[in-house]
């Protein structure tokens, strides 16, 4: 009885191992681009620091161009 619960067990490590190799592999297809990453750490920085709107820019009204 012995002999069979370690093959079992074995087995039961395999398959294990196999699903972790496909959720990493998986994993490394999904990354997202350079991008997106950059992009979403930045959001979380400005997130962290309390700075939700973008940084202020002024209303050239008197400027000879238009506007």
């Amino acid at each position: 009885m012995n002999a069979v619960a370690v093959m079992y067990v074995n087995s039961h490590l395999a398959d294990l191992r196999a699903e972790a190799q496909h959720n990493r592999m998986a994993s490394l297809a999904e990354r997202r681009s350079l991008r997106e990453r950059l992009s979403s750490g930045t959001a979380s920085l400005k997130k962290i620091l309390g700075s939700e709107s973008d940084p202020a820019v002024p209303q050239l009204t008197n400027h000879p161009y238009g506007g």
